[in-house]
């Protein structure tokens, strides 16, 4: 075979290329090569056809790229290599160009040595946009790290896991103590998060729900637990769209969680205070309802009485709604529901406080205290509690 059958398949290439015989000398080029400028390319003017071609390369360029091309097209050339790939940059910036210059055997016969094709791409732009991809790994590396509790990188396929300095100090251990795998994570999730944690996960995974966010406790080496805000976001999949990879990262929300428990004991506190339980006798007790009584307030209300009935063991209880501002079907049903209850634990109910508005507003409910006994003021319903528990211990003595 001749290099001259090879001239269709050098015309047919896209990219500059030229056919160099055994000697090294330039037996055919395509017009892309012949096109090139010097300032592009090492194949520039003066590379056409009859000159030496490594001989050239090594003058161009003494000890930069020109010579290592010439040292890996003869390699090449005498049978010493099976191809040569040189990549370099030329140019200054902005007008700095990558390229790629590939070179490969080609028979020429029988007893003819061997010839080469040598191609010479420019990869400017994939160069430009690996380097632009390296930088934005650079800066997501660097914004990762910033984190204050740090971030985990978790592959599903094995379930290795990589976390950062940050996520492991955060904690208080060190490296050695953390498995690089993702049972390391689960082993210091607090035993009532896991179920939240695993159901989180899997519904986002498997595209149930469009964000992965939970709050879960990890213990830290000290044994406390630690609150976190946790996000995680899919990395890669594989064909068939199953999730290979999840990064997420945390942030110690402990001082929020603290904070809102403050909060929770203290609207605790305001309940109780709003909702008090006072004994006048050792029988008697009675329960001021000042404001606005909502749902959960009604719920208050009813626990509290019912509690201290029991430890007290009163027979009688005066409900006073002197100092509410209004009476509604939520404070009705709130009443009624209080007075069976009492009534259950033996107890009789004293309504106080019905002012004239008050009581039309029951017979507009149509509420049915039963058994509750309704007085004006709350002197007088004192006065019906003393009487109450005076028949009472009579019945008894008789």
């Amino acid at each position: 075979m001749h290099l001259a059958s090879h001239d269709v398949f050098l015309r047919a290439l896209r990219a500059p290329a030229a056919i160099v015989d055994p000697a090294g000398r330039i037996h055919a080029v395509n017009a892309p090569w012949a096109e090139i400028a010097a300032a592009q390319a090492l194949a520039g003017g003066g590379f056409g056809v009859g000159v030496d071609y490594p001989g050239r390369c090594a003058e161009a360029r003494e000890d930069g790229p020109g010579e290592a091309l010439a040292r890996g097209l003869r390699e090449v050339l005498a049978g010493k290599a099976p191809d040569f790939t040189l990549t370099y940059a030329c140019g200054s910036a902005p007008a700095r160009r990558h390229a790629e210059i590939v070179v490969s055997p080609l028979p020429t016969g029988e007893g003819e040595g061997t010839g080469a094709l040598v191609v010479h791409r420019d990869f400017t732009p994939q160069q430009e946009t690996e380097v632009a991809l390296q930088e934005t790994r650079q800066r997501l590396a660097q914004v990762l790290e910033l984190l204050p509790e740090g971030y985990w990188d978790w592959n599903v396929d094995t379930d290795e896991a990589y976390y950062s300095d940050q996520w492991i100090s955060s904690l208080g251990y060190t490296r050695d103590e953390i498995e690089p795998h993702a049972r390391a994570w689960m082993q210091l999730l607090h035993p009532e998060d896991i179920s939240l944690v695993m159901d989180t996960v899997s519904a986002y995974m498997e595209g149930r729900s469009a964000t992965c966010v939970c709050e879960n406790r990890l213990r830290r080496k000290d044994g406390t637990y630690r609150w976190d805000l946790e996000r995680a976001q899919i990395l890669s999949r594989d064909a068939n769209g199953r999730v290979t990879r999840l990064m997420g990262f945390q942030l110690d929300i402990s001082a929020r969680k603290e904070a809102e428990r403050v909060i929770q004991e203290q609207a605790r506190r305001l309940m109780d205070l709003s909702t008090p339980l006072i004994p006048i006798s050792d029988e008697v007790v009675v329960m001021p309802l000042i404001g606005v009584v909502d749902e959960e307030r009604a719920e208050q209300v009813l626990s509290t009485l019912l509690r201290g009935i029991t430890q007290s063991r009163a027979r009688v209880a005066i409900l006073d709604i002197t100092g509410m501002d209004r009476l509604d079907a939520q404070v009705a049903s709130t009443l009624v529901n209080a007075a069976k209850a009492v009534q259950l634990l033996g107890a009789q109910v004293v309504l106080t406080g019905v002012r004239p508005d008050v009581a039309k507003t029951l017979v507009d409910l149509d509420v049915d205290l039963g058994h509750v006994l309704l007085r004006g003021t709350l002197q007088s319903g004192i006065l019906c509690a003393v009487d109450l528990v005076r028949n009472d211990r009579s019945h008894r003595v008789r």
